[in-house]
């Protein structure tokens, strides 16, 4: 038998226009009728479309986990982006004080006794300031840097980011199919406590029939007052599962709620029927399908990223090329030279020279290049590292493909066993167990059956009518497993996707 999604069965009519609603919808953009309020104003009934589409645009886990969509996205502009030039001033021979000055003396004495004549006696002095001081003398350099990536890193780098947001994009996946399952399951948990309340209150109006029943016959000496006392007794036991009931039901409504970020329902009824249980596939067809499942689709994506990250990790063992362009200026020393002095005749002389570079630098233009050797740092390491994750990717898919089939099977067995119990309570056991308690009854107002007996009847009904409506719940959870499993749920909301909107993106 072909398996239908429990979706579109508990839907029960109120998805009649389901398929072409889908179209319209998103989770980033929910429909009017998905606004606080909108449920209250069409007399207070949730649907499960409802749910799921409230669930989809108001879950607050959900929408954390879209903005890491978001990160990821970020993450791609900024791998794209190239290194920065670097811009370098230096200022050197910064003088403190004044540079020390030098100074020459020179004599010197010519001539002689043999000549006829008298020796000349001459005499000179040279000086020289020292350097001035402050900046006049400086060299001021002025270069700027910029790093040339070699070996494709950029490109790279790039492809790293975009796997890492393909992956990013395929958790939001996987949690927004959790979502969908945990809230069709709270879904359904809010409908059968609703149905267990039903069956209380029945239960009570039986009793309550019942102990006044009782009190008829004790006034009319048919009965002993220790019986009535007895249906007194079970009448309270009676009241308090049906006040546990009802707290279950409001703790259930409050779960539903809670999906979309809900403190408290705002909805009076959850409607849908838990009886019309779908067609249970064989598991080898559900096997078949397992690859719509986002725990297994997304190891794709988790090898193309491990192969980009190995990737990125060979470029970078390729050093980095670095260019510089810069100027450099120079300040030059003044020069002052005085002499003076007596000549051999007696007469004096003095002269002085000055040379200033006050208003004159010494430019230049400067050129640069440097690479590292790549002799003991060739990226060995995160190369290695980059290596195992590749080849962890098909022992970790492999894990994941067997845990999921596990949980299949698993699940396909608890939803045979409920529909199995399901059609053995309802074909054979529910009629049976109603007509037992109809007999007894009546049996009980002709007295041929004591109340002990008109109990334990109605106590057998009641039962078999809980396990009922047990095994339609389980069910039903167990069909929402197998829909979480094959990827069937995403499979029906696929228009609320980013994953679905990011690939229409990349076509256009």
């Amino acid at each position: 038998m072909r398996f239908v999604s429990v979706c579109a069965v508990l839907a029960a009519g109120c998805l009649a226009a389901f398929g072409a609603e889908l179209n319209t919808v998103k989770a980033e953009d929910p429909s009017p009728s998905d606004a606080p309020g909108a449920w209250e104003e069409g007399g207070g009934r949730l649907t499960l479309k409802d749910a799921i589409h409230r669930a989809l645009s108001g879950n607050p886990d959900l929408a954390a986990k879209r903005w890491e969509v978001e990160i990821g996205g970020a993450g791609v502009t900024q791998a794209g982006l190239r290194p920065n030039p670097e811009l370098t001033f230096e200022l050197e021979d910064i003088r403190w004080e004044r540079g020390p000055s030098q100074r020459t003396r020179t004599r010197s004495l010519s001539g002689g006794l043999g000549s006829g004549s008298l020796p000349a006696l001459g005499w000179e002095t040279e000086s020289e300031p020292g350097a001035h001081s402050g900046f006049t003398e400086s060299e001021i350099t002025l270069s700027i840097a910029q790093v040339i990536e070699l070996g494709g890193k950029r490109a790279k780098r790039i492809a790293a980011a975009e796997e890492a947001k393909q992956l990013d994009l395929w958790d939001y996946e996987a949690l927004r199919a959790d979502i969908i399952a945990e809230t069709a399951r709270a879904f359904v948990a809010v409908v059968a406590a609703q149905q267990r309340l039903i069956l209380d209150d029945e239960l009570l109006r039986l009793a309550e029939e019942v102990v006044r029943t009782f009190r008829v016959r004790v006034q009319a000496g048919q009965e002993s007052p220790i019986e009535a006392a007895k249906a007194d007794v079970a009448l309270a036991n009676t009241r308090i599962e049906r006040d546990r009931a009802e707290r279950d039901l409001q703790v259930a409504r409050t779960r539903l709620a809670a999906m979309w970020g809900g403190e408290s329902p705002h909805f009076v009824r959850a409607e849908g029927d838990l009886e019309a249980l779908p067609a249970l596939e064989s598991v080898d067809g559900l096997r078949n399908r397992v690859n719509g499942n986002p725990d297994i689709a997304r190891w794709m994506s988790e090898l193309a990223a491990r192969e980009a990250a190995l990737a990125l990790a060979r470029a970078n063992r390729v050093p980095d090329a670095t260019v510089e362009l810069g100027f450099r200026s120079a300040g030059l020393a003044d020069t002052a030279s005085t002499q003076y002095g007596i000549d051999s005749g007696g007469g004096f002389s003095a002269s002085r020279s000055d040379s200033s570079f006050d208003s004159g630098r010494d430019n230049a233009l400067q050129l640069g290049f440097s690479i590292p050797l790549p002799v003991l740092h060739r990226n060995q390491g995160d190369i290695a590292a980059a290596q195992f994750g590749v080849s962890q990717v098909s022992d970790s898919s492999r894990a994941a493909a067997v845990r999921v089939h596990r949980d299949l099977f698993a699940a396909h067995e608890d939803a045979a066993s409920a529909f199995s119990e399901v059609g053995a309570l309802r074909e054979d056991v529910l009629p049976r167990s109603g007509e037992i308690f109809e007999k007894t009854q009546e049996g009980y107002r002709q007295g041929k059956f004591d109340y002990l007996d008109v109990l334990d009847a109605q106590r057998t009904l009641f039962d078999v009518r809980t396990a009922y409506l047990d095994a339609l719940e389980r069910g039903h959870l167990a069909v929402i497993a197998l829909e979480r499993l094959t990827g069937t749920a995403l499979a029906q909301w696929d228009t609320a996707s980013l994953h679905s909107t990011e690939e229409t993106e990349h076509a256009e």
